[in-house]
């Protein structure tokens, strides 16, 4: 499937520019963290899908298609995008340091301390911050160094937990929006009419794929509108890695 082909490509680049950026972080002398930004990525996702799905697009209707991607349109839906969606990275990392700040009133950690604490979790949700202190205070019988190490360990498996579960729902968002855009510019200029082709939801075909994605599979929607459950298309919750296909009505 093509949206998840790329969708997953570009993952591993935003996992990695992820696990970068919370490195960083980690390194800063400051107390307050950055947002993470991968919309350079995200716009590369949106274009690679976008000229794929020209290819496709020309296989299916027995000719080469070539147009400019760059619309304004696709250009909005990026800036947008990184505008609105991508906050909750931000605000993930605020809630993790007023979790943190709240032990450091109940405990009277000092400033220092605090800075090592943030810097500690820098990338983790707030429910994985309190995992690790919940699951270094259960470590309080052993050795002091290797129960840090041991919650270090801890800590950087959910940081790569959750740089994953970004990578892939930013990825899959790209790719499903430049494959969506390119179905529409291409219906608009005349090249896929509407009234022969429309959309079909592939759902993947991982073993785990959630019910709500099994229930839309091979589900159709009209070019540039919504599908029975009510979306404009995938994916619809994170780690979605669910796409479309065109096809003759």
């Amino acid at each position: 499937m093509l949206a998840e082909e790329i969708g997953l490509k570009w993952a591993v680049r935003i996992s990695a520019a992820f696990r970068l950026w919370a490195e960083e972080e980690k390194k800063s002398r400051t107390i307050e963290l950055k947002q993470f930004d991968p919309s350079p990525q995200i716009s590369l996702a949106f274009y690679e899908a976008g000229e794929a799905q020209l290819t496709d697009i020309g296989k299916l209707i027995g000719m080469g298609i070539k147009f400019d991607l760059r619309s304004k349109e696709a250009e909005q839906w990026i800036e947008n995008y990184a505008a609105k969606e991508i906050k909750y990275i931000n605000a993930g990392s605020k809630a993790a340091i007023r979790q943190i700040k709240l032990r450091a009133f109940q405990e009277g950690l000092s400033i220092s301390e605090q800075r090592a604490l943030i810097k500690q979790y820098v990338g983790l949700l707030p429910k994985h911050v309190i995992a690790v202190q919940n699951y270094r205070t259960a470590l309080t019988s052993i050795d002091p160094a290797i129960a840090d190490k041991m919650a270090e360990r801890y800590a950087a498996q959910l940081l790569r937990y959750r740089a994953n579960m970004i990578a892939v729902t930013e990825g899959m968002t790209a790719s499903n929006e430049g494959i969506r855009k390119t179905n529409e510019d291409a219906a608009r200029r005349g090249i896929l009419p509407k009234d022969e082709y429309e959309q079909e939801w592939v759902a993947s075909g991982l073993a785990r794929t959630c019910d709500k994605c099994l229930a839309a599979n091979g589900s159709r929607a009209p070019i540039g509108g919504t599908f029975p459950n009510g979306s404009r298309g995938p994916p619809i919750h994170m780690h979605d890695r669910c796409g479309t296909v065109i096809v003759r009505k």
